[in-house]
């Protein structure tokens, strides 16, 4: 009996190790490229490189992924960072032991390697046909200006080229190049030479999205941009302005002419003037100019509205706003195809503004707002004047709170946005600290959910803001749904529901 007792025990233990071996095998026994695409999306090649300890099976697959993202900011283990050497190591073996061509190569490494090093490493990656570049680095001596290296000038796969230089100087080789290249984003560069981005329009014949961010300048530089094939226009500026030097990162005038261009956005301090010239394509526009107020001439500002007088979407900023003021303006002519509106509003007078401004585009089919943390206080919302609320709510699809807590008087507003938002399809709360918003954020949407809503779907969520949450987007799903399906008779019924939460 003992003996039998045995038996039927290993008999049970085989099993369950056949089930281990099993299901093991189901996942090496995938296809390589499925295989490739799970390692794709682990955060970082070092993650990747971990997984060839799994099996004898895993060991080389990490050398067939067709992309590499390093960054010397991440901890190989809790409790070290990159050494210098070791990293510089790291890279050359990654580099040495991909069996593929790369379709993306991330490098983030500061100021730790001179020039010599980072291209070389610039150099096998061409040498690997990069499709993707993104490159974050600056040079160790502050007067050495960086030269884009010959290699990647004349670089037949290079797509996308991404550059964050710490304000270092960018050159470019005297001849054309970049056959490929159809985005540029260069992020706080200093471009010294006036001609540098009308070189790199005319040195990239396919060139179709151009971003600069954060991009430093001489004082009372002029800025154009003409190009006849780009779709896809971002300048953005996001530092305050020190006065301390002739270095600037605003520019005295913008001048854009891009005939196909589809998209525009123009956000924070970038320049005082602007001028808009054959943007007959425009669809969709983003102005969150925020100094476009101080210049010392009043500016016709929105003269600009009859140059983008094709776009079906824009997303404007109340502080470069004046055209409103006036009553001979009428808006609907000057924005004929206008669907949808979206505005930031600000402090204390923002409803003089705003409601004109909706009076005045009775066609308009949805209406966007959005509430930073200064424009909080009730008294200035007017929310009991009945005809104020019907014109603020009448296109009103989606409301967004910035750096939202849970206090009363943004719980008011909340409470009176929808009672009378009758198109009200989202509102949005976005949760400036992370630890709040674990405490308090499913409270939060249980009180909302029991509010009186005029809308029977309008859907409640709270998130955190992009720029506060982990780095890591897989650890940034921290998001709480309630949607009413009931009508507003039945909204204290409303589910509320938990759609991911990242790592704590």
């Amino acid at each position: 009996m003992h003996q039998q007792s045995n038996r039927v025990m290993k008999k049970s233990k085989q099993a369950k190790a056949s089930e281990c071996e099993v299901g093991v095998d189901m996942i090496s026994n995938l296809p390589d490229p499925v295989l490739q695409l799970i390692l794709s999306r682990l955060q970082g090649t070092e993650e990747v490189i971990r997984t060839s300890i799994l099996s004898k099976r895993w060991r080389y697959l990490w050398t067939s992924v067709p992309s590499i993202d390093i960054d010397y900011t991440r901890r190989l283990k809790p409790s070290k960072i990159f050494k210098k050497n070791r990293f510089k190591d790291f890279v050359y073996w990654v580099l040495l032991n991909k069996t593929l061509d790369l379709d993306s190569f991330r490098l983030w490494c500061s100021n730790y390697y001179n020039m010599s090093t980072i291209r070389q490493w610039i150099h096998v990656a061409v040498m690997r046909k990069v499709k993707l570049l993104d490159l974050m680095f600056c040079s160790r001596e502050e007067s050495e200006d960086i030269e884009v290296p010959h290699c990647l000038v004349t670089c037949s796969s290079l797509e996308v080229l991404r550059l964050c230089l710490f304000e270092c100087a960018l050159c470019l080789p005297s001849i054309t190049g970049f056959p490929a290249l159809r985005v540029l984003e260069l992020n706080n560069v200093r471009l010294e030479k006036c001609d540098l981005v009308k070189r790199f329009l005319e040195s990239f014949p396919l060139l179709e999205e151009l971003s600069l961010i954060d991009c430093i300048v001489f004082e009372w530089q002029d800025l154009c941009i003409s190009s006849p094939k780009l779709k896809n226009l971002r300048i953005e500026n996001h530092y305050e302005e020190t006065g301390e030097c002739c270095y600037t990162r605003k520019y005295s005038r913008i001048e854009i002419s891009c005939p196909k261009l589809v998209f525009l956005k123009l956000a924070g301090n970038v320049a005082m003037r602007f001028r808009f010239g054959t943007l007959y394509s425009l669809k969709e526009a983003v102005i969150h100019i925020t100094d476009l107020y101080e210049a010392e001439e009043q500016l016709d500002t929105f003269e600009y509205f009859d140059e983008i007088s094709h776009v079906e979407y824009l997303s404007i900023n109340i502080y470069c706003i004046k055209w409103c003021f006036d009553p001979t303006v009428d808006i609907s002519v000057s924005l004929p195809n206008l669907k949808t509106l979206e505005q930031t509003v600000h402090a204390y007078n923002f409803m003089n503004t705003l409601i004109p401004i909706l009076t005045r585009l009775p066609d308009l089919e949805s209406f966007h707002l959005i509430i930073p943390k200064d424009a909080y206080v009730l008294k200035y919302w007017k929310l009991d004047d009945a005809e104020t609320m019907r014109v603020l709510t009448h296109h009103l699809k989606k409301v967004k709170f910035l750096e939202f807590d849970e206090d009363k008087p943004k719980l008011d507003l909340a409470r009176a946005l929808l009672e009378h938002g009758h198109a009200l399809e989202e509102m949005v709360f976005c949760w400036a600290d992370e630890t709040r918003f674990r405490e308090k954020s499913m409270e939060t949407m249980n009180q909302l959910s029991k509010f009186h809503k005029a809308s029977s779907s309008v859907k409640l969520r709270c998130i955190i803001n992009p720029s506060q949450a982990n780095s890591n987007p897989a650890q940034n799903i921290l998001e709480i749904d309630s949607i009413q399906a009931e009508s507003s008779s039945c909204s204290s019924n409303s589910s509320v529901k938990l759609l991911g939460r990242g790592s704590s």
